[in-house]
């Protein structure tokens, strides 16, 4: 799937998990479909290539993605994971 969003926060979370320290730029984004957007913001995983090239960047810019799959995370919100495709 693809979709149109803006990027209205970008974040650093971090926890500990089965193996140590796991580190995830995460950034918030807003659906900008024009006819079906969905209702609730949803957050973003960056990759390790796409946090070292965007991370820090990107807030209030439009971006493109290819989202492969969504999760429940933290405090029910949706985590899409893919691949970032363009910014705007």
């Amino acid at each position: 799937m693809q979709a149109n969003a803006q990027v209205i926060n970008e974040r650093l979370e971090s926890y500990t998990g089965k193996r140590g320290k796991v580190e995830q730029h995460i950034v918030a984004c807003l659906d900008l479909d024009g006819t079906h957007p969905f209702l609730n913001t949803f957050d973003y995983v960056l990759g390790e290539e796409e946090a070292k090239k965007h991370s820090g960047k990107i807030q209030g810019k439009k971006v493109q993605l290819g989202i492969t799959a969504f999760e429940p995370a933290f405090g029910g919100r949706m985590r899409a994971k893919g691949q970032l495709l363009g910014v705007s």
